[in-house]
């Protein structure tokens, strides 16, 4: 039996397939105008189902984040998997090595004795292990200075079990640079420093067969670059509405809403939601913006309460009403949620489970 969307129960979190199709086919489509690979993010997603439509659409493999996401994405059938982080726990590096019996794994290093340790891991278990190493090209977080790259990747040369493949760099502050001038200049900067990474590592003796650079919004600016030859850009499936502001995106390419119902209005000018805090997550700071909806500001949350402000004709908003906003940051408002009602138009296609919600191991 055929369900519409005003029949969903609320809250929930509403994928458009017809949206994301769209955009995924648009960044593969830029990626090969570019020449370079493309390995998406799927931790924005954390669904197999997703990965694999990416995939299909001409992804060379996927990224990830933590050990406990590549098990479920490798469960699922996902058989080239890059963990672009730091992974220095024995047992963690351990798990890591079972799964790279069964898949083709890579994982980002940015310290020495890391590598000797998980070259010593690998090499006891037997299976290889693509390494890149982290450089910090702007973002201030991991990754080793330009200058020190070659140490590290001479580290992970002389282990038989540990196969150097290149070099990758995250520079996230660009999404944060709110104008095409800034987000340019900052691209720019990143690429510098993994062009004196690349060519220290090189000058050591060493190949860099791959470099993976990217973000949602310098993976536009840097996937163009000769130095590049993989970008690993995670939200443009999705899209939410910081990366509206920041111009890589517009509001009719917004895959993911959260749906939610007018459940009080104390006031004419105000009006009480049921999706809250738990529905969409905080961690930018911003709240969700709706979805072709005029004079309806969300301006608070609590846990189960999202309280709205009514302007103009959103004063004639009314109790029952259904609203769909569109998150600031989409990765972590699809880490609240079990499922995602994926639809066509105003009718439900199907469910996709969130596989990987909560997998931080």
């Amino acid at each position: 039996m055929t369900m519409y969307l005003d029949e969903i129960d609320t809250p929930a979190l509403i994928l458009d397939l017809d949206r994301m199709e769209f955009n995924i086919k648009r960044m593969a489509a830029f990626a090969k105008e570019c020449g370079v690979s493309l390995r998406p993010h799927v931790k924005t997603h954390k669904s197999p189902e997703i990965a694999k439509m990416q995939l299909a659409a001409g992804s060379s493999g996927v990224c990830l984040q933590k050990v406990s996401e590549v098990e479920v994405f490798a469960g699922a059938g996902i058989n080239d998997i890059f963990l672009t982080n730091e992974v220095v726990v024995p047992e963690k590096i351990e798990r890591m090595a079972r799964v790279a019996e069964m898949i083709h794994l890579g994982v980002a290093v940015d310290d020495i004795d890391v590598v000797k340790k998980t070259g010593k891991i690998f090499k006891d278990a037997g299976t290889k292990l693509d390494v890149y190493v982290d450089v910090d090209n702007g973002m201030g977080r991991c990754g080793v200075q330009a200058k020190n790259a070659a140490e590290v990747a001479k580290e992970v040369s002389r282990h038989d079990n540990l196969v150097l493949k290149g070099i990758m760099g995250y520079e996230g502050n660009v999404n944060g640079a709110k104008t095409k001038e800034e987000q340019l200049r900052l691209s720019n900067v990143a690429m510098d420093k993994i062009v004196i990474a690349k060519k220290g590592v090189e000058r050591a003796g060493m190949r860099v067969d791959v470099v993976s650079v990217g973000c949602s919004v310098s993976t536009w600016i840097n996937a163009k670059h000769p130095a590049t030859t993989e970008v690993q850009p995670g939200m443009y499936a999705l899209n939410d509405h910081v990366l509206v502001k920041r111009g890589v995106a517009t509001m009719q390419e917004c895959a993911l809403t959260v749906v939610a119902t007018v459940m009080s209005k104390p006031a004419r000018n105000r009006a009480m939601v049921d999706a809250g805090s738990k529905a969409f997550n905080f961690d930018t700071g911003l709240f969700p913006i709706p979805l072709d909806r005029k004079g309806v500001v969300m301006e608070h949350f609590s846990e189960e309460h999202g309280w709205l402000h009514l302007t103009g004709t959103g004063t004639s908003t009314k109790i029952g009403d259904r609203i769909r906003f569109v998150p600031a940051h989409c990765c972590t408002a699809v880490n609240q949620h079990n499922e995602m009602v994926a639809i066509r138009g105003d009718k439900m296609d199907r469910l996709i489970p969130v596989l990987a919600r909560g997998k931080m191991l």
